[in-house]
């Protein structure tokens, strides 16, 4: 069980990792993946950072709760996707849910699930 536990905070913190680097390397590209923007060079960097910090602060969590042998970690990814979520049910209840907003909620939810399951498991050991 320990293994798979691992797997599951190994695959939140490849995610975020990977999306981490493309937000600190190709904001815009990340952006328009994401159905945002950048109106101005602030703009630019607002992308950069606060996807970047989101995401690299989740990898981060993973990298801690995998290698340093500290499984609370993890939950803070949890809260992060978890926090994501509830944004995104928000925006469908407010504004309606608009073209394509299912695929992220999903990605969102399975990442959720995986941290749950590896600070769980990784917790037990």
């Amino acid at each position: 069980m320990i293994w798979l536990g691992r797997i599951s905070v190994a695959l939140v913190g490849l995610f975020s990792l990977a999306m981490g680097l493309m937000a600190f390397a190709q904001p815009t590209q990340l952006g328009e993946a994401l159905g945002l923007g950048a109106l101005s060079p602030l703009g630019l960097n607002s992308l950069r950072a606060d996807l970047g910090g989101f995401f690299l602060a989740s990898a981060l969590a993973a990298v801690l709760a995998l290698f340093a042998g500290k499984p609370q970690w993890i939950w803070g990814a949890a809260v992060l996707y978890g926090f994501a979520v509830i944004g995104r049910f928000l925006g469908v209840m407010v504004e309606g849910a608009p073209e394509g907003v299912v695929q992220p909620i999903v990605i969102e939810l399975v990442l959720v699930a995986l941290s749950i399951l590896g600070a769980k498991t990784l917790a037990r050991n």
